[in-house]
C-alpha cells in the first residue's frame, strides 16, 4: 500500500486514526502501540502477504541475535569476542537476505556475461522496503553491540521496525531516537501535532501527485529513445534529463513530507531526510541535504570507521595524516579518496542491482573527492569575494553534476545512459520544433547560424515541457521548503531552521528585508492546506507510484 492511493488516504488512515483515538481512552500504552503495530503489519502485507513471509522470520532472527549480543556484552571482557562474532553473523545474515532478493539475478547475469556460464535467471519478488529495513536492522545490531541501546523487548522492537510511516522508504531511523518518543506517547491526538501532520501530508501529496507526476510524462520518451539506440538532439536530451531530475526530486521530497506528517499525527517526530538539496552550492552540501538519514548511516558505519582505522595504521607507521600540518597528497588519497569512493560505491549498489547504479555511486564519489580536494588546496581568497564568486558558480556546477548523475540513475542500461550523455554534449546536433522556429522571426536565422535547426517534433509538447521545467526550477530554487514553512513547530527530528541573513552594509542595508514566510494556524493556512490536499487527491486517478521505494 502506498501513501498516494485512495485506499490508504480514505480507508487505512481514517481507520488507524479512529482506532488509536478510541484506544487512547483506555490510557494504555500497550493497547495504543499494539494497534499501531497491527495496522502497520496490515499496511505492509495487504498488497502481498509474501512480504510478511520474508520480513517476519528476518525480524525474529535479528531480535534473537540482539538478545544474545546484549547478554554477551553483560559478561564483560569475556563476552566481547562472542558479541563481535554475533554482530558479524547478524550483519552477514541481513546482507545475504538482501543480496538474494535484490541482487541474485544481477550477480548471475554478470557471471554469465563474464565467464559464459548459463545460469538461469528466475523472477524474485522484491519485498517492499527491504533495503531500508535491512539498514535499519543492521544499525540496531550495531547500537546494541556498542551498548548505546541496552533496554529493549520484542514489543518495542516490533514498534521500531513496523511503524508504518517509515516502513517502506525510510527515513532510516535509530532505535535510540525513536523509542524514547514512543515511551512518552500521549495516547490521544494532540491538536497541534495533527495540524502540523496534516499540513505536511497535504504538501507532500501535492508535490508527489501534482508536481512529480505532472512532469513524469516528459521523462519516458527521451530515455526510451536513448535506450533503443535512437539519436536524440541536444534539447530533447537535456529536457528529458531535467524532467527526471525534478520528478525524483519532488517524488522523494513529497514522500518525505508525507512520512514525517503521518508520524506527527501520533506525536512522533521522524528525522529530517530531505532539505532542498537542489539549492546546494557544492556536492558535499548536496549530500548533506539529499537522503540525509542514508548519508548519516553510511558516514557512521562505513566512512568514519574506515577513515579511523586507516588513520591509526598510518600514525603507527609514522606516515602523514590529515589535520596535522599541510595536506599531503598521499594522505588525502588514502584517508579521503579511498573511503569516499568505497562509501559511494555502497550507496550506488544499495540503490539498485545494476551497473548504472554502481556508476552513479562512483560518479558521486568522484564528485565528492574533487570537492574535498578543492577545499584542501583552493586559493586563499578573501571570504566575501570567495562567496560572491564561488557560491553562484558552485551552484551551477553542482546542479549540472547532479543532472548528469541522474541520467545514470534513471537509465535502464549503460548504452542508454551513454546515448543520453552524448546527446546532452551536442554530439547529435540541436533542433527546435518547426512551429516554434517559424514564430521566432529574425532570431531563427541567428539560431540557425549557431547550428540550431528546425525539426519535426511537436511544438506544443516542447513548450509544455519547457514550461514545466521552468516552473519546477523556480519552485525548487526559490520557494521555502515544507520544513522551513513549519519551522516554528519543530516539524522533524534534528531539523535546524536556516539562520536569519546577516544585516547588509552600505546601500543594500537601506533595502527592505523579506522575512522567510512561516505558516500560522489560521484560516488562510487551513484553506491552502485543503487546496493542496484536494489537488493531490484529484490526481490520484491517474497512474502514479513512488520512485524511491523501489530503491
Amino acid at each position: 500500500m502506498l501513501f498516494n492511493s485512495y485506499s490508504f488516504i480514505f480507508l487505512f488512515l481514517p481507520a488507524i486514526c479512529l482506532g488509536y483515538q478510541l484506544l487512547g481512552r483506555l490510557r494504555s500504552r500497550q493497547a495504543s502501540l499494539s494497534w499501531i503495530v497491527l495496522c502497520s503489519i496490515l499496511f505492509y502485507g495487504i498488497w502481498n502477504p509474501y512480504n510478511l513471509a520474508v520480513i517476519l522470520p528476518s525480524i525474529t532472527v535479528n531480535y534473537g541475535l540482539a538478545l544474545l549480543i546484549r547478554r554477551s556484552n553483560a559478561r564483560g571482557e569475556s563476552g566481547q569476542r562472542a558479541a563481535s562474532w554475533l554482530l558479524t553473523t547478524g550483519i552477514l545474515f541481513n546482507l545475504v537476505v538482501l543480496g538474494y532478493f535484490k541482487y541474485k539475478n544481477f550477480f548471475l547475469d554478470s557471471l554469465n556475461l563474464a565467464v559464459g556460464t548459463q545460469f538461469e535467471l528466475t523472477a524474485v519478488m522484491l519485498p517492499l522496503g527491504i533495503s531500508f529495513i535491512t539498514f535499519q536492522k543492521i544499525a540496531f545490531l550495531l547500537d546494541v553491540r556498542a551498548e548505546t541501546v541496552k533496554d529493549f523487548d520484542l514489543y518495542d522492537f516490533l514498534v521500531f521496525v513496523f511503524f508504518f510511516p517509515q516502513l517502506i522508504a525510510g527515513p532510516i531511523v535509530h532505535y535510540r531516537e525513536m523509542m524514547p518518543q514512543f515511551e512518552q506517547l500521549n495516547y490521544r491526538f494532540c491538536g497541534r501535532d495533527v495540524a502540523v501532520g496534516l499540513s505536511l501530508f497535504a504538501m507532500g501529496l501535492f508535490k508527489k501527485v501534482v508536481l512529480a507526476d505532472g512532469v513524469a510524462v516528459h521523462v519516458g520518451p527521451a530515455f526510451s529513445a536513448a535506450e533503443q539506440g535512437q539519436s536524440l538532439d541536444f534539447f530533447a536530451a537535456w529536457m528529458g534529463a531535467l524532467a527526471y531530475t525534478f520528478q525524483i526530486y519532488f517524488d522523494f521530497s513529497g514522500y518525505s513530507d508525507m512520512a514525517i506528517g503521518l508520524a506527527r499525527l501520533f506525536g512522533i517526530r521522524l528525522p529530517v531526510n530531505f532539505n532542498s538539496p537542489l539549492k546546494a552550492s557544492s556536492i558535499i552540501d548536496f549530500w548533506a541535504r539529499w537522503h540525509i538519514t542514508l548519508t548519516r548511516f553510511l558516514t557512521a558505519y562505513i566512512y568514519t570507521p574506515v577513515v579511523m582505522a586507516l588513520t591509526r595504521r598510518r600514525m603507527q607507521a609514522g606516515r602523514p595524516v590529515l589535520g596535522r600540518g599541510p595536506a599531503h597528497p598521499g594522505a588525502f588519497a588514502v584517508l579521503t579518496v579511498f573511503p569516499t569512493i568505497l562509501t559511494m560505491f555502497v550507496s550506488g549498489f544499495w540503490h539498485g542491482a545494476g551497473f548504472t547504479f554502481v556508476i552513479w555511486g562512483l560518479l558521486h564519489g568522484a564528485y565528492l573527492c574533487i570537492n574535498h580536494a578543492w577545499r584542501q588546496w583552493r586559493p586563499k581568497w578573501d571570504k566575501q569575494r570567495y562567496e560572491r564568486v564561488m557560491k553562484p558558480l558552485g551552484f551551477v556546477l553542482t546542479f549540472t553534476a547532479v543532472v548528469v548523475g541522474m541520467v545514470w540513475f534513471r537509465a535502464r542500461n549503460v548504452s542508454g545512459a551513454l546515448e543520453m550523455l552524448q546527446a546532452m554534449a551536442g554530439w547529435h546536433g540541436a533542433s527546435l520544433p518547426d512551429a516554434l522556429m517559424a514564430r521566432l522571426g529574425a532570431a531563427a536565422g541567428w539560431l540557425e547560424h549557431l547550428g540550431i535547426h528546425g525539426g519535426m517534433s511537436s511544438g506544443s509538447e516542447f513548450v509544455a515541457c519547457a514550461a514545466w521545467l521552468l516552473l519546477l526550477f523556480l519552485v525548487a530554487l526559490l520557494a521555502p521548503n515544507s520544513l522551513e514553512l513549519l519551522r516554528h513547530f519543530e516539524p522533524a527530528l534534528h531539523y535546524v531552521p536556516p539562520k536569519p541573513a546577516k544585516p547588509a552594509r552600505g546601500v543594500a542595508a537601506e533595502l527592505p528585508k523579506r522575512a522567510l514566510p512561516a505558516l500560522q494556524f489560521n484560516l488562510p493556512w487551513a484553506a491552502l492546506t485543503a487546496l493542496a490536499f484536494v489537488l493531490g487527491a484529484f490526481g490520484l486517478n491517474r497512474v502514479s507510484e513512488f520512485l524511491y521505494w523501489q530503491f
